[in-house]
C-alpha cells in the first residue's frame, strides 16, 4: 500500500512539474587530442529536463563546438604517426621525412612544406544524461544545483595538411585518415537557476566538467554555460 501511494505521489509530482526544454551557449576549454593544440572556443546546444521530484530531475543534453588553428605539417604528421604507428619523431624532421618515404611510400615532402602552417579543424559533438538536484533557497527565485552523470563525445580532427599531402601521391588513395573517435565520459555540473514566480521560463548559469575516457581522449573539458528553459 505504501509503495502504491509513493508511486502515485511521484506520478502526480511529474505531471504538475512537466518537462522543460531549452538552449544554451557558452565557452569551452579543451585540447585537440590529435594535434595537441588548444581547442578553446564557443559552444552551444540544447537540453530536455524530465522532473522526477520537485528538486530532482534528469537532463538530457547535446552540445557542439568547432575551432580552427594553425599547425605546421611537421607537427601534424608527427602527431599522426605517433598516434597511428607509435613512433615519435618530435624534433626529428629528417627522420619523419624518411619514414614517410620509405615506410609509407609517399613522395618525400620538401622541408619548406613541412614547416609551413596549415589550418587544423576540430569538432566535438557531446551527448549527456545528468541527474540534477536543486538546493532549495526558501522563497527565493534563485536555486543552486549540482549534478552528475555520463555521456559520450564524438570527436573529429583534421587539417589542410592532409589535402596537401594527398596531392603529392600518385595513387590517388587517401594518405591520412581523419582523427575520428568516440569517447565515453563522466559529467559533473554546478550551477544556479533563476526562475521568476509563476513564469513558464527559467534561466541558468552553469559550469560543467566532462572527462572523456580512452586512448588519446585528452584532458578534462571544462564548459561554461548560460541558457534558458521553457516550462514549469
Amino acid at each position: 500500500m505504501k509503495k502504491a501511494v509513493f508511486i502515485i505521489f511521484l506520478m502526480i509530482t511529474f505531471a504538475m512539474a512537466g518537462p522543460r526544454v531549452g538552449g544554451r551557449v557558452g565557452y569551452s576549454t579543451s585540447e585537440d587530442p590529435f594535434t595537441g593544440l588548444s581547442a578553446d572556443g564557443a559552444i552551444f546546444g540544447g537540453q530536455l529536463t524530465l522532473p522526477i521530484m520537485p528538486v530532482l530531475g534528469i537532463e538530457i543534453s547535446g552540445t557542439y563546438t568547432s575551432t580552427q588553428s594553425d599547425v605546421s605539417m611537421e607537427d601534424y604528421l608527427t602527431n599522426y604517426i605517433e598516434d597511428e604507428y607509435g613512433i615519435d619523431y618530435t624534433g626529428d624532421i629528417d627522420g619523419l621525412r624518411n619514414y614517410l618515404e620509405n615506410e609509407l611510400g609517399w613522395s618525400i615532402p620538401a622541408e619548406t612544406d613541412m614547416l609551413s602552417d596549415y589550418t587544423a579543424t576540430y569538432h566535438n559533438l557531446g551527448l549527456a544524461g545528468i541527474l540534477k538536484a536543486d538546493i532549495p533557497m526558501g522563497g527565493s527565485p534563485f536555486a543552486p544545483y549540482v549534478g552528475g552523470g555520463g555521456g559520450v563525445h564524438f570527436v573529429v580532427s583534421d587539417a589542410d595538411a592532409m589535402l596537401a599531402m594527398l596531392e603529392q601521391q600518385t595513387t590517388g588513395e587517401p594518405a591520412i585518415d581523419p582523427y575520428d573517435h568516440i569517447f565515453p565520459s563522466a559529467e559533473g555540473v554546478l550551477g544556479l537557476t533563476f526562475k521568476p514566480m509563476g513564469a513558464p521560463v527559467s534561466m541558468f548559469g552553469e559550469v560543467r566538467i566532462s572527462k572523456p575516457f580512452g586512448d588519446d581522449a585528452g584532458d578534462a573539458i571544462i564548459n561554461y554555460f548560460g541558457g534558458a528553459n521553457l516550462g514549469f
